[in-house]
């Protein structure tokens, strides 16, 4: 039985999502490492739901985002000037430090499949299934106009 493992979930504010943004909880594949399940602690509130990604032409620009994002998570280089100021109000640093670890835990990225585009409210949410030598995760994110990170989740 598959449970879920969210480790780091934010939101970019009650406009355009209306519940608690920062979550942690668990989604470990079959084959992925222990330290998944222990790397945050579980809490009681789970991200809220997104309509299933459409299928969407895949903008070259924002897989190279895609991909600078995710290794940036599993190498511990997360640029926070990247993200808007509502992100980086949410994000502590014990936060970072031990979502970095989880993703890391995944071990070395072996593909990243553009999935579509989920919209909620007037936003537009970019999905990625990213598979590594450990298991895969989702990861989610939009962008604000200015092209900051307004929100960025792996499930």
């Amino acid at each position: 039985m598959k449970r879920s493992l969210l480790f780091f979930a934010l939101a970019a504010g009650v406009a355009l999502l209306p519940v608690a943004t920062t979550h942690a909880q668990t989604v470990p594949a079959a084959s992925s490492p222990p330290v998944l399940e222990s790397a945050t602690p579980a809490v009681e509130n789970s991200p809220p739901p997104l309509p299933s990604p459409k299928p969407a032409t895949e903008n070259p620009k924002i897989r190279k985002l895609a991909m600078q994002q995710f290794l940036a998570w599993q190498g511990g280089t997360v640029d926070r000037s990247r993200y808007s100021d509502d992100v980086n109000a949410q994000l502590s640093d014990d936060l970072l430090a031990a979502s970095e670890k989880a993703v890391a835990a995944l071990g070395a990225l072996q593909t990243a499949t553009f999935r579509g585009i989920s919209s909620a409210k007037g936003i537009h949410v970019y999905v990625y299934t990213m598979l590594c030598e450990h298991g895969s995760i989702d990861m989610k994110f939009a962008l604000q106009p200015d092209g900051k990170i307004a929100l960025i989740f792996f499930t």
